[in-house]
């Protein structure tokens, strides 16, 4: 079996439904998603492309897209007043890889191949969010917890 290419991607319908497949196989049910996520993903994809510095990058074998993920850097949350902080952070989301194709290494060449990125753009510290079924991945590349905590605010 040939070792796939992962390759940078301009095909934002591709990446977009990629990870419309991400989100269902999280368990998030075809009800729970909005009717025109496809015009929203097209659209987020968009000005991500416009701020710079973003990569859509898809794993391919035999000329079929078997997986994908997404980084950007990101503005600052916050001042890097630490000396340790970086001053560019970026985030690595959308990982997908087809089922067929799991357990073989892709998802970790695919977020390598982020981090990659994400480290020629400036970035010095990357981010993520983890479901349970790829934290055990992101703990065996080096990614820790940070004790992220969120709240709705819709009124």
């Amino acid at each position: 079996m040939a070792v796939p290419l992962i390759v940078p991607s301009t095909d934002d319908a591709l990446l977009a439904d990629f990870y419309h497949r991400h989100w269902l196989e999280m368990g998030i049910s075809p009800a729970e998603i909005r009717a025109d996520w496809r015009e929203v993903a097209l659209g987020f994809l968009a000005e991500a492309r416009e701020a710079g510095g973003f990569a859509g990058l898809v794993a391919w074998r035999a000329g079929e897209a078997i997986g994908c993920a997404c980084a950007r850097p990101m503005p600052a949350a916050y001042p890097a007043f630490r000396q340790a902080d970086a001053t560019r952070v970026g985030y690595i989301w959308g990982l997908f890889v087809l089922p067929a194709e799991r357990g073989q290494g892709l998802g970790r060449r695919l977020v390598e191949a982020c981090l990659a990125h994400l480290a020629a753009a400036g970035c010095g510290r990357a981010l993520l969010h983890a479901g349970p079924q790829s934290a055990p991945l992101y703990a065996r590349l080096g990614f820790t917890a940070t004790g992220e905590m969120a709240l709705p605010l819709r009124s």
